[in-house]
């Protein structure tokens, strides 16, 4: 069944049958975002410094760096957000199932990344031709772990609201 496009009385484009955004889905679409772009500049540098340096400040530089630069995106985004929306960020039950469904969703990805990571780093610490996996990649990709199991809670939030709109 496809879903036709039709101009509302206000001039706004909407698809027929669709409600509009919660303030939650809106703030996940936001985070998901914000996410993506802060991870694709900062993990290709951090595992470059991680792998190269054996001192973790410059580690720490770039990752305060990266969380400043997240809270600055999502501090404006969620002020637009708020505004447009007017009522804020109240949860109905809806809500709270959605978020508890991705939450657990999110459980099973990060269980799976840490299971993974630490069969990883047994399976480099026994080949004897390997170069054992230092304490600050090991770090790195438990940041990796833990944000890959975050933008999987959003992507599984907002599959569950578009699911039910």
């Amino acid at each position: 069944m496809s879903k036709e496009v039709y101009i509302d009385p206000q001039c706004e484009l909407a698809w027929e049958g669709t409600m509009d955004m919660t303030f939650q889905e809106k703030s996940a679409w936001g985070l998901l975002i914000s996410i993506g772009l802060v991870s694709f500049f900062y993990f290709p540098a951090a595992f470059d410094i991680a792998d190269s340096a054996s001192h973790p400040s410059a580690l720490a530089g770039i990752s305060i760096a990266g969380v400043i630069a997240l809270v600055i995106i999502e501090a404006i985004y969620h002020s637009v957000i708020a505004g447009s929306s007017g009522s804020g960020g109240s949860m109905d039950e809806r809500d709270a199932m959605i978020d508890m469904r991705s939450e657990r969703n999110a459980g099973y990805v990060l269980a799976i990344g840490l299971f993974w990571l630490v069969g990883h780093i047994i399976a480099t610490h026994s080949l004897a031709e390997k170069e054992p996996v230092g304490a600050l990649t090991i770090a790195v990709w438990i940041l990796f772990t833990l944000t890959a199991s975050e933008v999987a809670k959003l992507i599984f939030q907002i599959w569950d609201y578009r699911a039910d709109a």
